[in-house]
């Protein structure tokens, strides 16, 4: 994105990455992943899990109709 210049896209999705390089880079050594198969039916951290789940769907949803625009415009104008 920063190649072609498009800045705000960039700038739109550098939270997120930078969120889950975070996620990633914390995770306690000793676990599998991010989401630890014996610990994520806690109820609290299934809460926020699932919390945490719906917001990112939302982001990509918006990210994708966002992306589906921006195509269909390019397509109009050439």
């Amino acid at each position: 994105m920063l190649v072609s210049l498009h800045w705000f896209i960039f700038l739109l999705n550098l939270p997120v990455t930078t969120w889950n390089i975070y996620r990633f880079i914390m995770v306690p050594s000793g676990n599998m992943g991010v989401f630890d198969p014996t610990e994520i039916h806690n109820r609290g951290q299934l809460k926020s899990h699932m919390k945490e789940a719906m917001i990112k769907l939302g982001f990509h949803l918006l990210c994708f109709f966002m992306y589906l625009y921006s195509m269909i415009l390019a397509l109009i104008n050439d």
